[in-house]
């Protein structure tokens, strides 16, 4: 249902795929910031959501974590014809 709206709304006026990923970007970006400052500052909770070491959490995870994060995004946004 989203994707056949926004594509007609794009298609009727090619600004408005500009504004949309502009702001489906500056999410994404805030989302990640929010992301990376959580499992900085809660240990359990990175180890529950990536596994980790005792003593703290696997960072190499973490970034496949963001890493996956950020490809699931980018397949969102070109299913909606938007530049990620």
């Amino acid at each position: 249902f989203a994707v056949e709206k926004v594509r007609a709304a794009i298609d009727a006026d090619p600004r408005v795929g500009g504004r949309l990923a502009l702001w489906a970007r500056r999410l994404m970006g805030e989302a990640l910031s929010q992301s990376q400052r959580v499992v900085a500052d809660r240990d359990a909770l990175s180890t529950m959501l990536v596994g980790g070491v005792a003593d703290g959490f696997d960072l190499a995870e973490v970034g496949r974590m963001f890493s996956r994060i950020t490809e699931a995004h980018t397949k969102r946004m070109a299913a909606l014809g938007l530049a990620a």
